[in-house]
């Protein structure tokens, strides 16, 4: 029996050990490549699937992390990596910190914007409505006919027979011969016609070359306009004329034409300048500075009248009948 014993003994063997267990991978990307390999899968496939190139992700298992780029996106693409391959990303982190020799960039946060940015905006924004506002009025204004030429008087310089008869419209007894022939208007009032049952006596051709005083004052206070003659309808009678009393507070542009459409006074006028033109009314009159001048009709004070005005340019209409 102790023979049987030794020869069981003899025939059984003593079991070998198992063969220790493949190390752990050193290193970030060995971790990665060997998990990848386990799953049989292939960096193509991966990287169709995370939609990450396939050259970061061989940077990744290559250990080559400055060739990805900044390592925000490094370690976005490990955690992308990882989380695929079912490893934690805790531990990758750790080990990349271990192995990487870049630095962290912190990446600043955007300049939120504060109650005074939006009170600029806001100021800003209403300015523009307001420009836009008044580009519109000043279109429309235009559009409906507005004029710069109305607000601002044109400072030419009067033509020569204008201004001779601005200047020789004030009243008095010098007659019209006084005056240089070149300056002194046609006689036109003294081409009257003589009634047919006139009593009076006839007058000497002689006589008749020397102007009465009535003729001589007409001639010098109606001003025609540039020596043309008076149309063949107009009043011969002086009493028919109406006097006109501007005086100027402050330069102003007067225009004056009378019912027979002569214009008796055109220009600028300076500060304190009186001018009496007479004429036969109604009277067309436009003054660019009319809140400057002083209107005296037939020795009466006359309001020039604020309806219709462009600005302060006045054009309006005196008829003594109306008066």
């Amino acid at each position: 029996m102790t023979h049987a014993m030794s020869d069981s003994e003899q025939t059984i063997e003593p079991e070998a050990p198992p063969p220790p267990p493949p190390p752990p991978p050193a290193t970030l990307g060995e971790q990665l490549r060997a998990a990848r390999l386990g799953q049989d899968l292939t960096v193509e496939q991966l990287s169709t699937e995370l939609r990450i190139e396939a050259k970061q992700l061989r940077a990744l298992e290559e250990n080559r992390f400055e060739q990805i780029g900044v390592p925000v996106f490094v370690k976005g693409y490990l955690k992308q990596y990882g989380t695929r391959l079912g490893l934690n990303t805790a531990d990758l982190l750790a080990l990349y910190y271990k192995q990487t020799t870049l630095a962290d960039v912190q990446v600043r946060p955007s300049r939120t914007i504060t109650l005074r940015d939006e009170r600029q905006i806001t100021s800003w924004v209403l300015a523009a409505i307001v420009l836009l506002a008044v580009i519109a009025a000043l279109a429309f204004w235009l559009w409906n006919g507005g004029s710069f030429d109305d607000l601002l008087p044109a400072r030419s310089t009067p033509a020569p027979a204008a201004e001779a008869a601005t200047t020789a419209v004030q009243p008095g007894p010098t007659p019209a011969r006084a005056q240089p022939e070149a300056a002194r208007p046609a006689p036109v009032l003294e081409q009257r016609p003589v009634p047919i049952e006139s009593t009076a006596p006839a007058v000497e051709p002689a006589a008749a070359d020397a102007p009465s005083p009535d003729a001589a004052t007409d001639t010098v206070t109606v001003a025609p306009d540039e020596g043309d003659d008076l149309p063949a309808d107009a009043p011969a009678d002086p009493a028919a004329t109406v006097a006109l009393q501007l005086v100027f507070d402050a330069e102003s542009w007067a225009e004056i034409t009378d019912g027979r459409g002569e214009r008796l006074l055109f220009g600028l006028n300076g500060a304190g300048r009186d001018v009496t033109v007479r004429g036969a009314p109604p009277f067309s009159i436009v003054l660019g500075n009319a809140d400057a001048v002083r209107l005296t009709v037939d020795g009466a004070p006359y309001t020039i009248p604020r309806t219709g005005r462009q600005g302060n340019l006045a054009r309006f209409t005196v008829d003594v009948a109306e008066e």
